[in-house]
């Protein structure tokens, strides 16, 4: 027994130093229970690229050199002519085609590898710019077809482009079956810019302006064939008047019946060249998108509204707010969509109606190209146009109605606190704080700082006329009448609009103002404050220095901070009645069950002062930063009075808004 329990002994022994050896291997060798998927093969994704009319902005600007006389005391000199592309599938021959290719992962870029498809009597080929771009130049009319495979075996992607001729509005016969649009048309200023500017005393007038007042101009060999503005000129012999020429007029009238034909900014300046689709082959392209304009309302540093909109929120295509898209955010694409905007002007009682596709805010979203029946063919110009708004907004508004069609909160909060509404307010409540109303009054009466009266009441100067060098720009900025159009700037004009800083050099040159519609630089860092000079004097921030201390920590701040403040408070309140916060977005709290219309209030006031729940981005006014700038009295008056209402008082040492 003693010896066969050793030899038990032993043997378990034995298997203890070998398990050991195992387990001391083990950790050389890693068994995983869930092995890292492979890396999502990339797809491409290729697009036609719009290429803006300067030779300063834009790497992908065509150029060519003309000779001309301005002056006859000067003489024949060379000009360079800076001409752009569309970004449209339907172009003119001989005019080079950009495409881009890019990944449908960002993290997984590819590499990509490019074919052309084109017609069999094409000679052309692609030119490889860089990784992500090619471009060729289509020679014969018909369709062509660029494709991008990123590798990896992902999808090949690919966009096809018409190959045409210009045709002009005449020759082309566009009336007959586009009677109402060119109707509209003939009104605007695309439709006479050319054939007033030829005749007129004094001028400045050269090919250079031109090029952008016609339809389909190219400078040989660019363009040849394509029976554009230029190639017509050239087959006429019709030579650009001198200045002198010019104002002794009669320009237009001696002009070629060719040029004529493809004088002033026609349908296909916009939509492609329309020599296939009159004969009844390829159809006409449209677009949202701004590279259709920027061919010129981006051509230079005198006309670069372009440029100032690729700062602008608006622009931003890798913004959430233009993720929306699809028949299950119908009631957002109203805003959230710029062709929902468009269908939602047109029809704004029947939201089956409206587009659902992605767009940002681009220029066709509040210009229509077609219509000038408002000032600067805005599609809601003037408070009588304003629709589907959740309340009656009492005063004239003019250009700023544009705006307030989506800066609203989309909330009555008289149905609100009458109870025949429950829904809380939507990210931006700034039509109502600008016209002096919104929010859980409790039936007192609310103060309102004076920034919604700002309507452009009397003329102001612009600092970008010179009467020399820049005749072309409006000595004042706005008329300071109210026309029959509702031409008054409006509050939100009079401050976001404000004209860019004249300094090209400045960093923040083109980034604030204007079409940037930014009264703070993208990056944060610089206010605006130049549309606050007549009123404030010279300011540097936005924080102006409140009056008394309104949040009762014991300091008096700037407005901005006090309004934040405040809303912390409010918040910590809240919390306390048992509301808890949710990160994950709308409704962005949970309320205590069975929260009484007393709570339902104050969390109304609450949103409707915070804008962009829970977001500390101080480049979008969250936490209460733009309520702080547009009403600040009203902004805090609320919250003090939800305060008052769930509290019976104001906290000790808080300044009560008067």
């Amino acid at each position: 027994m003693k010896i066969k329990t050793l030899v038990m002994i032993a043997g378990a022994l034995l298997l203890v130093t070998l398990l050991s050896m195992v387990l001391t291997a083990a950790p050389q060798t890693v068994y995983a229970q869930n092995p890292t998927p492979a890396p999502k093969p990339p797809n491409a994704i290729v697009s036609v690229v719009p290429v803006a009319a300067n030779a300063t902005g834009d790497k992908n600007v065509i150029t060519g050199t003309i000779k001309t006389v301005t002056d006859t005391a000067v003489g024949e000199y060379n000009l360079t002519i800076a001409m752009g592309a569309t970004g449209l599938n339907n172009v003119p021959i001989n005019v080079p085609v950009v495409a881009q290719c890019a990944s449908d992962d960002p993290k997984n870029p590819g590499k990509p590898a490019w074919s052309l498809i084109k017609p069999a009597d094409s000679k052309t080929t692609l030119v490889f710019t860089n990784t992500a771009q090619t471009k060729f130049t289509p020679d014969v009319m018909g369709w062509y077809a660029v494709t991008c495979n990123l590798g990896g075996g992902g999808e090949v992607g690919g966009v096809r482009v018409y190959a045409n001729t210009f045709v002009g509005i005449d020759a082309g016969k566009c009336e007959t079956c586009h009677a109402t649009k060119v109707a509209e048309w003939k009104k605007t200023g695309h439709a006479k810019i050319f054939t007033e500017e030829i005749d007129v005393k004094p001028t400045h007038y050269t090919e250079s302006c031109v090029s952008c007042h016609v339809t389909g101009y190219y400078v040989p060999p660019v363009g040849a064939g394509s029976g554009g503005f230029k190639d017509a000129a050239v087959k006429a012999g019709w030579k650009m008047p001198t200045w002198k020429e010019i104002e002794a007029g009669g320009n237009w009238a001696k002009a070629p019946a060719a040029v004529k034909n493809m004088a002033n900014i026609q349908c296909e300046q916009c939509h492609g060249p329309a020599g296939g689709h009159v004969k009844g082959g390829a159809t006409m392209a449209t677009s949202m998108d701004e590279g259709v304009c920027n061919i010129c309302h981006n051509g230079s540093s005198r006309h670069d509204k372009g440029e100032q909109l690729k700062n602008a929120g608006h622009a931003d295509r890798t913004s959430p707010a233009f993720a929306i898209e699809g028949i299950g955010e119908q009631a957002c694409v109203r805003c959230h969509s710029g062709l929902g905007f468009v269908s939602f002007t047109k029809d704004p009682n029947n939201a089956a109606a409206w587009e659902n596709e992605k767009q940002t805010i681009s220029c066709a979203t509040c210009h229509d190209p077609h219509d000038d029946k408002n000032a600067w063919q805005l599609r809601v110009n003037g408070t009588a146009q304003l629709v589907g708004m959740p309340f009656k907004v009492a005063k004239e508004v003019g250009l700023s109605a544009t705006c307030m069609e989506c800066h609203n909160s989309r909330v009555s909060s008289e149905d609100f606190a009458a109870g025949k509404s429950t829904s809380t307010p939507h990210y931006s409540s700034i039509a109502e704080l600008l016209s002096d109303t919104g929010g859980i009054t409790y039936g007192a009466t609310v103060p309102n700082s004076p920034h919604g009266a700002m309507v452009g009441a009397a003329p102001i100067a612009n600092p970008a006329y010179d009467a020399v060098k820049n005749p072309d720009v409006a000595k004042f900025l706005w008329s300071g009448t109210t026309d029959a159009k509702g031409n008054v700037p409006g509050p939100c004009v009079v401050c976001h609009m404000w004209p860019v800083i004249a300094n090209t050099k400045d960093p923040n040159y083109d980034k604030v103002g204007g079409h940037s519609f930014n009264t703070k630089s993208p990056d944060g860092k610089f206010d605006y404050t130049a549309s606050c000079k007549s009123c404030h004097g010279e300011l540097k921030s936005f924080n102006l220095t409140a009056k008394a201390d309104y949040d009762g920590n014991g300091k008096t701040e700037g407005v901005q901070d006090e309004l934040k403040g405040l809303l912390g408070v409010v918040w910590k309140t809240l919390e306390s009645k048992g509301f808890k916060k949710m990160d994950t977005g709308y409704p962005y709290a949970t309320l205590p069950q069975g929260a009484d219309l007393k709570l339902r209030s104050a969390w109304f006031n609450f949103r409707l002062v915070y804008g962009v729940m829970w977001s500390t981005d101080t480049g979008n006014g969250n936490e209460g930063k733009a309520q702080a700038m547009h009403n600040f009295k009203r902004s805090v008056a609320l919250l003090q009075l939800s305060l008052k209402d769930l509290n019976g008082s104001l906290p000790a040492g808080m300044a009560e808004m008067k």
